[in-house]
C-alpha cells in the first residue's frame, strides 16, 4: 500500500506537510517549507524538536514548533 498524504496544514508562512512509507521513515515528522523563500525544515513529532540542519533561524523554529504544538492534533 502506497500512502501520500501531502499538506496537512497551511497558513500565510508554511506549508506542514506529512508523508508516509515507503517515500518516508524513521520517527514520526513533519516538513515545515516557507512560503516565498527557500528554507525548509523536519520536525520530530515525538520531540517536537529539529531534525538535521534547516534554513530557518532558531527565532523561526522555535516559531514553528510552537505553531505544530498548537496544532498538534490536526497532524
Amino acid at each position: 500500500m502506497l500512502l501520500k498524504v501531502g499538506t496537512v496544514i497551511e497558513n500565510e508562512k508554511w506549508k506542514i506537510k506529512v508523508f508516509a512509507p515507503p517515500k518516508e521513515h524513521g520517527p514520526a515528522h513533519v516538513h515545515v517549507i516557507a512560503k516565498g523563500e527557500k528554507a525548509e525544515v523536519k520536525i520530530s513529532l515525538v520531540i517536537l524538536e529539529v531534525i538535521g540542519s534547516t534554513q530557518f533561524s532558531v527565532r523561526a523554529a522555535k516559531g514553528i514548533i510552537k505553531y505544530i504544538h498548537e496544532n498538534y492534533k490536526y497532524l
